[in-house]
């Protein structure tokens, strides 16, 4: 008997060693190889001015405050450049690969006391392997950090409400009030929507008001605000509360009056889908499930998650200012709800049989197969160049569907599910290696920036007009002011100082015949079309970097032939990237 404990211990501790170390290679590999994109130079360039002012209180970027956005992403970033001594790809991104891996950790932690360790461990796989765990773990924004405290906040309440210890009541809702004070200083206010609106929703419908109202959610209110209010009451004051910067992103951006986010009604049902890849036929069973009897003490469970997914959903669908990433907080409840799906099909087939289960098996391996195929052949007529990349990406797909088929075939479903997730993560790094440099729109910008720095001697300034980007400011490593008048402007280049303009605003330059243009750069990418940069006696400087294995090649007018648009597209569709 304690040889089967024992050994029942290992295996457990074997697979929560396996899930975490899932979680880490798919949130780390190869970190640092794609450009930083211009939301995520705020970041960094953000990070680095507070390191160089060292006031971590009023936050700038590109000499100017930047208070778009709340601190603790700036914070978190800084502290882990001041270890690594730089801030790069890896220092930025680093905070969220680890906010990353700790929402596994607390998936895991509390779907294994609300249901079973092996839904928790299957809950947490099919979380790491979604391609928005993927994607945002390797982006500097700070989109994983509030995912994380959002998820955090929403599996403490479900634990604080449905705990029958006190003392276990009381320490779940001080962390559900601790990271609902860090989640607003990660990227407030937006916790406040996403987290109370489906709470609210859950304590209203199941009549849970009298667990709220205690000494331990006082105390929690207080802490809660003691985290948030501090920072925004100090910089009002800075201000001399003139704070129209945060009405127009917390209240004009939901109405869609600044910044709308041009997208239609449905356009979060479109993106939920391919957030959640490769699990995409599970979403709509999840979305199903809660309502049949059939789950039995899994229900409650279910349709707390289901609330947090679908209120939160139809929150954002009415919302003005929609992107893309707002869905992201919400992705975890669907993760877990098609955790506990698949642990019913593979092992315990209450709620389906054995033969559906052998048919959506069937039919994923035949997706996959039957997908890879077409996109390989879809590559080998748009960009034969990357031929052998997609090859080598189909032998993998194929000879990983059949060594799943094989296991459950013999049924070592356990197995099986291992062979699954491995598949999936080995693919996903396998593509991400092949084409991560084919998906970087943002090279061009950074190799700009970079010669316009080895270019212009240290001590002589760099002034831009009308127009920068923070991924020309990251990459050229110093504060570059921002000149919109032309007289002005020229006033700054008849001292002696570099112009940089970038698309139209060069041709205004070129036009007022004042200005003396020495390198000219024709890459075209996602930030800018053109650049230039102007001086009134440097010599000139031809381009002659090499563009023939370029992906972005230009026509004469700045535009990407449509043919390498076409591949792009076509890889985007089914492989990871931003």
């Amino acid at each position: 008997m304690k040889n089967n404990q024992n050994n029942a211990k290992i295996t457990k501790g074997l697979i929560v060693c396996g899930v975490l170390v899932l979680s880490a290679i798919s949130a780390t590999w190869m970190l640092s190889e794609e450009v930083l994109d211009n939301h995520e130079c705020f970041v960094s360039v953000t990070t680095r001015e507070m390191l160089q002012s060292g006031n971590w209180i009023m936050p700038t970027c590109n000499g100017l405050p930047r208070l778009q956005k709340t601190p603790l992403s700036y914070w978190f970033t800084s502290g882990i450049a001041k270890i690594t001594g730089e801030v790069n790809e890896f220092s930025a991104r680093m905070p969220s690969v680890i906010f990353a891996v700790l929402s596994a950790v607390v998936i895991l932690y509390f779907v294994n006391q609300w249901l079973s360790f092996r839904i928790a461990a299957l809950s947490t796989c099919v979380w790491t392997t979604t391609l928005c765990y993927f994607n945002y773990s390797h982006n500097a924004r700070p989109e994983m950090a509030l995912t994380f405290f959002v998820l955090l906040c929403f599996l403490s309440f479900y634990s604080a409400i449905t705990a029958q210890n006190r003392k276990r009541q009381i320490a779940y809702m001080v962390i559900f009030w601790v990271s609902f004070g860090l989640g607003n200083l990660a990227k407030g206010p937006a916790p406040l929507p996403l987290v109370l609106i489906p709470l609210f929703f859950y304590v209203a419908i199941f009549r849970q008001w009298r667990k709220l109202f205690n000494l331990a959610s006082a105390a929690g209110l207080i802490i809660f605000l003691a985290i948030v209010l501090p920072w925004p009451l100090v910089i009002a004051h800075k201000v001399n509360w003139d704070l129209v910067i945060w009405k127009h992103e917390f209240v004009d951006r939901f109405f869609g009056t600044y910044a709308k986010g041009r997208y239609p009604l449905y356009f979060y049902f479109l993106i939920m889908f391919r957030y959640i890849t490769p699990w995409v036929a599970f979403l709509p069973m999840a979305l199903a499930a809660p309502f049949y009897k059939v789950w039995n003490k899994k229900r409650p469970v279910m349709q707390f998650l289901w609330l947090w997914f679908v209120v939160d959903l139809v929150f954002l669908t009415i919302n003005g200012g929609k992107r893309q990433h707002y869905i992201l907080p919400s992705m975890p409840a669907m993760a877990i709800l098609i955790g506990i799906l698949l642990e019913d099909m593979v092992f315990s087939q209450k709620a389906y049989e054995r033969k559906f289960a052998v048919k959506i098996l069937q039919g994923h391996l035949a997706v996959a197969v039957v997908g890879i195929i077409i996109a390989t052949v879809c590559i080998a007529k748009i960009s034969p160049v990357n031929l052998h990349k997609m090859l080598i990406l189909a032998s993998v797909t194929i000879v990983t569907a059949a060594i799943i088929a094989a296991l459950f075939a013999k049924g070592e479903n356990g197995w099986g599910c291992v062979a699954i997730f491995a598949g999936v993560l080995v693919w996903t790094m396998i593509s991400y290696a092949s084409f991560a440099a084919f998906m970087d729109g943002f090279k061009y910008s950074r190799d700009f920036s970079k010669e316009v720095a080895q270019i212009v001697p240290p001590t002589e300034n760099v002034i831009a007009y009308k127009h920068i980007s923070s991924n020309f400011v990251h990459y050229f490593g110093k504060t570059v002011p921002v000149v919109s008048d032309i007289n002005e402007l020229y006033n700054h280049y008849q001292s002696g100082d570099w112009i940089v303009a970038t698309s139209g605003y060069i041709k205004e330059l070129n036009r007022d015949n004042r200005f003396r243009e020495v390198y000219h750069n024709n890459k075209a990418d996602e930030i800018d079309k053109f650049r230039a940069l102007f001086h009134k006696s440097a010599p000139l400087i031809k381009d002659d970097s090499d563009t023939s294995q370029d992906i972005f090649i230009p026509s004469e007018n700045g535009y990407i032939p449509s043919q390498l648009l076409s591949a792009r597209a076509c890889l985007q569709s089914f492989l990871p990237s931003r």
